[in-house]
């Protein structure tokens, strides 16, 4: 579905990816791991088109994008809930869920489909009439999720869902990730510090650091790559000064 090759982007002057590659399979879950500061966000800021690309390509399912619009990306199935939510704090539940579905017409579907985000989480239902601005942090992960899906993703883009929450809602947000991507197919790319519960979703990962992929592998080998272990899961490794230390190739 998402094929990225030798991608580089940055800010200014100061290039932050250096030579990105990878592919997303439809209907995959795929985690992206690493500390701040070693690219994560500038990724999905490049591949939503927030962020302009100084080389490199970004096809979706064959199509190119680099001179794809971010509004037109959303159009072909790819939307970006982003870090810290960015939700319009003037605007009610109910209409920042309203705004999520510009690419829509039709008034039954888009009744429908609230209906559905609300069923997805339904302390969002009790909040429905209340301002943005006023939710707690879980409630507004919730809303910036359910707004994303409103324009009906093929390919979703998660920057750090678990940011900032309590325990209990981590669980809830994973859980109607996994319960997305199992009953509807819906393609996850997760950017996420929280590297246990990630490994637990995904069925591919990547650690990024510097700028680039220094490790790839199913959630099992990398849980078990000792400076993996290390550096994101709390365990011990005799090297912990590059992710590359102890990987097996």
């Amino acid at each position: 579905m998402l094929k990225v090759e030798q991608l580089r982007a940055g800010y200014g002057a100061l290039e932050v990816l250096h030579g990105i590659s990878f592919q997303v399979a439809p209907g995959e879950i795929v985690a992206v791991l690493g500390a701040n500061g070693a690219g994560k966000s500038t990724l999905l800021r490049a591949l939503a088109g927030v962020l302009r690309t100084s080389s490199g390509s970004i096809t979706l399912d064959g199509h190119p994008l680099e001179r794809v619009s971010a509004d037109q990306r959303v159009r072909r199935g790819m939307t970006l809930v982003p870090e810290g939510r960015e939700l319009f704090g003037s605007l009610t539940v109910r209409e920042n869920l309203i705004m999520g579905a510009f690419t829509r017409r039709s008034s039954t579907e888009l009744a429908a489909d609230i209906d559905r985000m609300l069923g997805y989480f339904p302390r969002l239902r009790q909040r429905i009439d209340a301002k943005a601005a006023s939710l707690s942090g879980g409630e507004g992960q919730m809303l910036a999720i359910s707004r994303a899906l409103m324009s009906h993703p093929r390919l979703l883009l998660l920057d750090e869902p678990s940011q900032g929450l309590a325990p209990a809602i981590v669980d809830v947000v994973f859980d109607v990730l996994a319960r997305l991507n199992a009953e509807t197919g819906l393609t996850l790319l997760l950017v996420e510090q929280n590297a246990r519960r990630a490994l637990t979703l995904a069925r591919h990962a990547y650690v990024m650091q510097g700028g680039t992929f220094a490790l790839a592998g199913t959630p099992t080998a990398l849980a078990e790559n000792p400076a993996v272990r290390e550096l994101y899961l709390g365990g011990h490794a005799p090297h912990s000064e590059s992710i590359t230390d102890g990987a097996s190739g």
